[in-house]
């Protein structure tokens, strides 16, 4: 893990905190002067006012860290934010403040944000769950390392992708996964793992993952990438029946592994940008 890196997840907690605050000043200094924001380049100034402001001015609104992966090799960063929303005025009737997730990568040049790629749980937000899970404090100290020390996370990442494209899951997952693994604070077996990616390929014809950005550290056994998946849906899934026409749509996942093997996984995939290219066609 490199110090640069250590102070560039420091300079992401600051901005998002500043963002919440709405204090540009704080923001500034931080920032490049232009951004690419989810594949826009703008000025820095829309880029606080896109991320500084609360849904409706209605509501309270704050990100609370819950975890931060870095890229032992760039100056990349993932975090997974949990947003905290209820009704201003509303502290007496906690019953009506509710949460959802994010997941961030953001992409540094001198210590200075250069780059942000973010996707929310918007399924998670239209529910108004009163809580998400969160990251249990034990991931910060079980993190025992791979028995093969020369293991390449990177590379032992690809191959797991691999196996999910050969559709090779049952004779390989053995070899990526422990025995019980968590996804989006569900506990599951592998053979319950397993239907959760199986049943989208069966959806949606000739779906392939691509890995789009990957983030590995060795020390922290944390993986994190952006994958693009393609295909053609067959059948309904998502909540949206298929129109004959081919979707592109994004994942942004957080692997933790433990001596090499995947133990927990959060996920937030591009449901939103999926149903509106299977809309009905006119």
């Amino acid at each position: 893990m490199s110090t640069t890196n250590t102070m560039n997840a420091f300079v992401l907690r600051t901005i998002v905190r500043n963002l919440d605050a709405q204090d540009w000043e704080g923001v500034e200094k931080d920032v490049q002067p232009t951004i690419d924001l989810n594949g826009q380049t703008q000025p820095a100034t829309v880029f606080f006012d896109q991320l500084s402001k609360p849904p409706s001015p209605e509501i309270w609104w704050e990100r609370q860290t819950d975890v931060i992966a870095l890229d032992s090799g760039g100056d990349a960063v993932a975090a997974r934010f949990i947003h905290c929303v209820r009704p201003r005025g509303s502290a007496e009737s906690p019953e009506e403040a509710y949460e959802f997730q994010e997941i961030v990568f953001a992409w540094f040049v001198n210590n200075r944000l250069a780059r942000w790629l973010s996707l929310r749980d918007e399924d998670g937000f239209r529910a108004r769950t009163p809580t998400v899970p969160r990251t249990p404090h034990q991931s910060y100290t079980d993190r025992s390392p791979p028995a093969d020390p020369s293991l390449d996370l990177a590379e032992h990442y690809r191959a797991y992708i691999k196996s999910i494209n050969d559709k090779t899951m049952e004779a390989e997952f053995g070899r990526f996964c422990h025995p019980e693994l968590e996804h989006s604070g569900c506990r599951l077996s592998i053979a319950e793992y397993i239907p959760l990616i199986s049943d989208s390929q069966d959806a949606i014809d000739d779906l392939h993952f691509n890995i789009r950005e990957l983030l590995a550290d060795p020390q922290t056994q944390q993986v994190a990438a952006v994958l693009e998946f393609t295909g053609t849906p067959v059948r309904k899934w998502g909540g949206t029946k298929p129109n004959g026409k081919s979707v592109r749509f994004r994942e942004l996942v957080m692997y933790q592994l433990h001596e090499g093997k995947i133990q927990r996984v959060w996920s937030v995939i591009e449901l939103d940008a999926y149903r509106e290219q299977l809309k009905a066609v006119n």
